[in-house]
């Protein structure tokens, strides 16, 4: 999947890789189609909002009932991959038998998920689903059986009836004559054939074993340490019927080498149209997989209404999860608490504690969006956005892609990067912007961030420490509760009685995001955590009269 939208570090960090991963089409067209799946880019909101209403109704159908759905995709799951015998024949290539097979097991389940789609609120005005292969099976099952299976049948062609006929009876005369000379033989020399038709000389018996190697008619098959094993060789009547056979096997070949290629040419006549239906397979197979997805993870359909020049772009959530953290979370016995947020052109601030969940919610906002643009349905009660060219998220993280640089310069090499973005219709999110330098200059640059991001058409949202960004003027301020709501007392008493344990703590915290009037003052919860945390009280005294200060 070519990464028009999100580039390979946001995908991962953001999560949409493992959406990708929990994406599973049950088909190899299926498969395929997800590999090729492109985004939805600003001016194709009508084409998306399409596909939104179809999968809703799907979901609705698959709520109703899963029998209709599960057949369908059983049915998708039994499909042979027969786009390498395509590419072949399409060149001009003879096909196999295994190729008929296959194309015959294709069309063979193709009829019967034409029945099972009429079951489902799936369009109805798709004509490779809805062609009729009935010439074709015809073709490739001309003594119609009704079996999936496949053989090159004799009613092909009568010359190859014909000369299967004459070896049938060639074979039947050869292994009856061979069997009385085997016979004959076995009493005249007195001993008894073996099922392999050869006879034993243990070399214990040395009379025996002399006896029969010098029996002209007998050869030396095969040796053991302790037995001779001699077979009969065939004599002339069996010789020339089996230089018979194998010129009759040798003109078998031929004509069912011609068979084989008159039936692809007559196959190849249908090419265009296998090539749709594969295509209409796969997307079929990614559309059931989409729907699939968004029924486990209880998604919705994202509201993609085209906007104006002139007005802002927005991207709203109510009630947004993460997925894949929700899904770890579970693990741990805990569960996602779910996050809003409403964001436009320009630029926002998010503020909180530590393991407030800051960057959760810029993890989710990259991958809400990116999911909503692939035509996937999102894990929200409700996402509305104005459709973006560009997802970026930026992290203060050092990783290896920057060698030899320190934290600052990667950070700094990655936002030389994004900020030519911002004047471009892109959402960028930026994870602790200028935290790994001196907090004086880190301040000042994160703040001539927010200032000039503000300013651009780009939707930008800061996770920050800096409390001198969250009074900016023209900039949105959103806030995690945290533990700001919390009893003191309360958080107190769980720290206590789980034994110190920082799990008490995000027990407690308040992950949910909340508009923030300007002029409001921070909440001082670092001071908080910190004395929870065992530090000593006149640390923490001290601090809290420096931060009065």
């Amino acid at each position: 999947m070519p990464n028009t939208l999100i580039d390979n570090q946001t995908a991962r960090l953001c999560g949409f890789n493992y959406v990708l991963a929990e994406l599973t089409p049950a088909s190899p067209y299926g498969v395929a189609a997800k590999h090729a799946m492109q985004p939805f880019l600003p001016g194709s909101e009508t084409a998306l909002a399409s596909l939104f209403a179809l999968q809703a109704q799907l979901l609705a159908a698959l709520q109703a009932d899963d029998k209709p759905f599960a057949t369908l995709e059983h049915q998708l799951a039994q499909l042979p991959d027969w786009r390498d015998a395509l590419s072949r024949l399409e060149a001009g290539a003879t096909l196999t038998d295994v190729d008929f097979l296959g194309l015959k097991q294709l069309l063979y389940w193709h009829r019967g998920m034409k029945n099972s789609m009429q079951q489902l609120p799936l369009p109805q005005d798709i004509p490779a689903l809805n062609a009729d292969f009935s010439i074709l099976l015809k073709l490739l099952d001309p003594e119609q059986t009704g079996s999936p299976s496949f053989y090159l049948a004799d009613s092909y062609s009568p010359q190859l009836a014909y000369l299967r006929q004459q070896m049938r009876q060639l074979r039947q005369a050869l292994h009856s004559y061979t069997n009385q000379q085997d016979q004959a033989l076995a009493e005249r020399l007195g001993q008894p054939q073996l099922p392999s038709g050869e006879f034993r000389a243990p070399r214990a018996d040395s009379q025996l074993s002399q006896r029969l190697s010098q029996w002209p008619e007998l050869t030396v098959s095969r040796t053991t340490p302790t037995d001779i094993y001699y077979k009969r060789q065939p004599d002339e009547q069996e010789l020339v019927w089996q230089q018979e056979l194998n010129q009759l096997q040798e003109q078998t070949k031929a004509v069912e080498n011609e068979v084989r290629a008159q039936l692809s040419d007559q196959i190849r006549q249908y090419g265009l149209l296998l090539s749709a239906l594969l295509q209409a397979l796969g997307r079929l197979d990614l559309l059931l997989a989409k729907v699939r997805l968004a029924h486990r993870w209880h998604c919705s359909p994202p509201n993609t209404q085209p906007r104006l020049a002139e007005e802002p772009a927005h991207i709203n959530a109510v009630g947004a999860w993460h997925p894949q953290v929700a899904a770890e979370l579970a693990e741990q016995g805990a569960s996602f608490q779910p996050i809003s947020w409403h964001l436009t052109s320009g630029a926002a601030v998010l503020t909180g504690a530590n393991m407030g969940g800051k960057t959760v919610a810029l993890r989710l906002m990259a991958l809400l969006t990116a999911m909503a643009q692939y035509g996937i349905m999102v894990p929200a009660q409700e996402f509305t956005l104005s459709l973006v060219n560009g997802i970026r998220l930026v992290t203060a993280s050092y990783t290896a892609d920057t060698p030899g640089l320190s934290r600052f310069g990667s950070e700094v090499k990655a936002l030389r990067s994004v900020l030519p973005l911002t004047s471009h219709n892109f959402l960028l999110l930026y994870d602790e912007p200028a935290s790994g330098t001196n907090p004086v200059e880190g301040a000042a640059l994160a703040q001539a961030l927010v200032e000039y991001t503000a300013q651009q058409p780009s939707i930008n949202a800061f996770a920050t420490h800096y409390a001198e960004l969250a009074h900016l003027q023209g900039v949105a301020h959103w806030q995690v509760i945290g533990l700001s709501q919390a009893d003191p007392e309360q958080l107190a008493q769980a720290f206590a009685s789980s034994g110190g344990s920082l799990r008490a703590i995000a027990a407690l915290m308040d992950y949910r995001l909340q508009p923030v009037p300007p002029g409001q003052p921070l909440p001082q919860e670092a001071l908080g955590v910190a004395q929870l945390l065992g530090l000593p009280a006149p640390i923490i005294d001290r601090a809290k009269e420096l931060v009065g200060e």
